[in-house]
């Protein structure tokens, strides 16, 4: 969340961005016009409270008709404080109400668009070439460069069914549409994924995290999921609830992940701390239905391996710069053609986002490129919501956070099946990949 001071030093900049980001209904003339009058309010009734302990404190010790007069002028104070009161506590919701739509400022790196076709291809790798020789970022519509095909592919479906390693037609009777099974071949090599990647991570000083999944609404709050996502999110509502409020299914692990260190002073020598968990995720998609919902590319339930940082303004773009490192070290190793995507204001995602790269893989059965991983920097706005300090020479400062989805295992197994089939059908797996599966080859058994 931007602080109300800074948005009245820069109210100029601050519109540009909620114009550039497309964010409607936020109107900052009228709301710094409310925190004028919400300051004016508060100033008065400090007064009334001085003037309030000052007349108490003479009650005492006074007598006959200056008690008396002194009663009466308690009793008048305390009316028109109540009412004085009562007014800032409604200015301040109203400040309160307006101040989470207000999105993060963007990084001058960020392109300014309107969607996902103003985003700017910044880095393109194929497996036979290597990176490509860009010297100038490059339109997002163009797929000019990508990889060369030979045969017809068949999509991650077929080959999941004739494999007998993906089952969404059994999942739709168990638990409804976009929901599916993965087994046999298909879970060992999410499970292979999985360990190089830890193995990784832990390599690189990484701390492993297993969070909840169910998390109060300060959580979703506090890492700007709400209040503009809420639709996204499963809520859940029960007796048995102990405090009797409701918990949300995450729908990442970096709202669990980054409240851990909710209402804490962190120790600037500490920093960074970079965390990774594994865990299920869960979204509800509304307003997607009928896009992209073959398949297991955008379902309901799915695992992903995240990676997230606590750190110092000066620490923020190195990890930022590790965490597109480690997505790009991923791909190459499992050897799928990818692209680095510079995300434009009108596409940059929720309202933290300051600066944000997507890494998209290569699909060749639909010939297209699709999002397999989101690498943010958020600034201090996390931090704000969810009171996360650290403390240096020069006092209390707010940290800063730097997520990133490091795998999303669904979308990389649909990468793996679609770039590395044969022309009959079956699959061979990643070289980087054999020492954890044990076999080198998916076969057909349909």
């Amino acid at each position: 969340m931007l602080d109300i001071n800074y948005i009245k030093k820069n109210s100029e900049k601050v519109k540009q961005v909620i114009e550039q980001r497309g964010v409607r209904g936020v109107d900052i003339d009228k709301l710094l016009h409310t925190h004028d009058e919400y300051l004016d309010v508060l100033q008065n009734v400090e007064k009334l409270r001085n003037l309030r302990n000052e007349i108490s404190s003479k009650v005492s010790m006074s007598g006959g008709a200056e008690r008396e007069d002194l009663m009466s002028r308690a009793i008048s104070t305390k009316k028109s404080l109540s009412l004085l009161e009562k007014k800032m506590d409604e200015l301040k919701n109203k400040i309160d109400e307006v101040l989470p739509f207000i999105p993060n400022i963007v990084s001058e790196e960020m392109p300014v668009g309107k969607d996902e076709h103003d985003n700017l291809i910044v880095k393109v790798w194929n497996p036979d070439v290597g990176y490509l020789d860009i010297k100038e970022p490059m339109r997002y519509d163009d797929i000019s460069y990508a990889p060369k095909e030979y045969f017809t592919h068949r999509d991650h479906v077929d080959l999941g069914e004739s494999l007998d390693i993906i089952d969404v037609k059994q999942s739709g009777k168990v638990s409804g549409s976009r929901f599916c099974y993965l087994k046999n071949e298909a879970a060992i090599i999410q499970d292979a994924i999985s360990s190089m990647l830890k193995e990784e991570l832990l390599k690189r000083g990484f701390s492993p995290m297993i969070p909840p999944l169910l998390v109060k609404e300060r959580s979703l709050f506090g890492t700007s999921h709400f209040p503009e996502g809420r639709s996204q999110v499963y809520e859940i509502k029960s007796e048995n609830i102990e405090e009797g409020e409701p918990l949300f299914l995450v729908g990442s692990s970096e709202p669990s992940n980054f409240s851990y260190f909710m209402d804490k002073v962190l120790k600037e020598e500490d920093l960074p701390i970079k965390i990774y968990a594994q865990t299920t995720c869960f979204r509800s998609e509304v307003g997607s239905w009928g896009k992209d919902v073959r398949g297991i590319k955008r379902v309901h339930q799915f695992d992903k391996l995240e990676m997230n940082a606590v750190c110092t303004e000066e620490q923020e773009r190195k990890i930022f710069d590790e965490f597109l490192e480690i997505n790009e070290w991923l791909f190459q190793k499992l050897e799928i053609p990818y692209r680095v995507v510079n995300k434009c204001t009108g596409d940059c995602g929720y309202n933290a986002s300051y600066f944000q790269y997507d890494i998209e893989v290569w699909r060749p059965a639909e010939k297209e490129y699709m999002e397999a991983g989101t690498n943010t920097m958020t600034t201090d706005y996390q931090a704000r919501r969810l009171n996360i300090k650290y403390k240096s020479e020069k006092g209390i400062k707010f940290a800063r956070t730097v997520n990133d989805t490091g795998v999303a295992f669904g979308r990389a197994i649909i990468a793996i099946l679609e770039n590395h089939q044969e022309k009959d059908g079956m699959v061979n797996v990643p070289l980087s990949l054999q020492r954890f599966t044990g076999f080198k080859k998916i076969t057909l058994k349909k």
